[in-house]
């Protein structure tokens, strides 16, 4: 996980998990309803349909409408998925495709946190509140 924004640069800015440690911290943080069953993710765009031909070596569609396309991916890669619940959607936490945890996500998980008023589980390390308010006062951050 990056943050996005002003911090993205930040020295040590970003946390990453081991895969079966990542699985345990998720079903805390939906424990503790920070983060939120938000139904499937939202289908990605079909890069064809836009008449994307091909990608350069960074991963940058090339050809057709491709900024239209990675606008249409942008806009999915950051939706809240299929529920009004405050929170982080389960599905952008689940997969590494870049999903965009937005700063408002972020909020509303601290807030869920800070409302149960209990010290925070040792799975989740030192660092993760520190980084969720650190994202929270940025643009979020994307998951990979």
């Amino acid at each position: 996980m990056r943050p996005e924004g002003r911090h993205a640069d930040a020295p040590a800015a970003a946390l990453s998990f081991r895969p079966r440690r990542m699985t345990k911290v998720i079903n805390t943080l939906a424990a503790f309803h920070m983060a939120v069953e938000s139904g499937p993710p939202p289908k990605f765009p079909m890069w064809a349909v836009y008449g994307v031909s091909d990608f350069d070596s960074a991963g940058r569609p090339m050809g057709g409408r491709a900024e239209d396309y990675e606008a249409a991916l942008e806009r999915i890669l950051s939706d809240h998925g299929h529920t009004d619940e405050p929170g982080i959607p389960l599905h952008k936490l689940r997969t590494n495709l870049g999903w965009h945890v937005t700063a408002a996500e972020c909020a509303a998980a601290l807030r869920a946190f800070e409302e149960r008023a209990e010290p925070p589980p040792a799975v989740w390390g030192t660092r993760l509140l520190p980084f969720l308010r650190t994202a929270r006062s940025g643009d979020g951050f994307e998951v990979h």
